[in-house]
């Protein structure tokens, strides 16, 4: 199932709900049918995603180990080539954007996804 993220700032942004769940996750928010990240939760949101990527970092550098990541779990294996703060990376200039313009993202999916 698809997830699309929609904001006046930026053409839209379509996940799968596996991913788009383990982001949402992320940044605090329920994968629900439909949804808003306001302009007062953006800046927490790239905090969190951008200490995602700082982790997956460490990770693949050796200097933390995987277990002690509070990453949820999207059924991607450790050996992958794509981890989830690269597939973050659309989500984060999303958020970026639509900060710096003060405008609100929504998500829109077909039902409920929440796990």
């Amino acid at each position: 199932m698809l997830v699309r993220f929609s904001s006046q700032a930026t053409a839209n942004l379509l996940m799968f709900d596996d991913v788009a769940r383990a982001l949402l996750k992320v940044i605090g928010k329920t994968a629900t049918q439909r949804g808003v990240v306001t302009i007062e939760e953006m800046a927490p949101a790239l905090v969190r995603l951008n200490a995602l990527t700082e982790q997956e970092k460490r990770v693949r550098e050796g200097r933390e180990r995987r277990e002690e990541l509070p990453i949820p779990d999207v059924g991607i294996e450790p050996h992958e080539l794509v981890g989830l703060s690269v597939r973050a990376q659309p989500l984060i200039k999303m958020l970026t954007q639509a900060q710096r313009e003060k405008k609100e993202i929504t998500w829109e999916a077909p039902k409920d996804f929440a796990a």
